[in-house]
């Protein structure tokens, strides 16, 4: 007797398929579910966070603003030295400068 095993193969594709085609429905649906929970909690955090200074923290913010508008080369300074390198009146010793470069490599090691 002929057994006739074109339709199970047929029957076993449609329904692989059918399997696959519910699996990735179910992914879609946890995955957009997620979504819609992580859009939720974040606009209830958005609504409950608030954030309040207190005075010493917006006198720390006025110092920061007030540093951040120094300039970074005391210009008055750069010019004196300047002026007495040119003129063959600055003065410097070389012990003092010997003895911090030593100290600093010292810090290295």
């Amino acid at each position: 007797m002929p057994i006739n095993i074109s339709n199970i193969t047929t029957h076993a594709k449609n329904s692989a398929s059918q399997t696959n085609r519910a699996n990735e429905q179910k992914q879609a649906n946890i995955i957009q579910g997620s979504e819609d929970k992580a859009n939720q909690s974040s606009k209830a955090t958005l609504e409950q966070d608030s954030v309040n200074l207190t005075n010493s923290a917006m006198r720390i913010k006025s110092l920061e603003a007030q540093v951040a508008r120094l300039p970074i080369v005391d210009t008055h300074k750069v010019e004196q030295i300047k002026n007495s390198l040119s003129d063959g009146t600055f003065e410097f010793n070389s012990d003092r400068i010997a003895e911090k470069l030593i100290n600093f490599e010292k810090d290295f090691l």
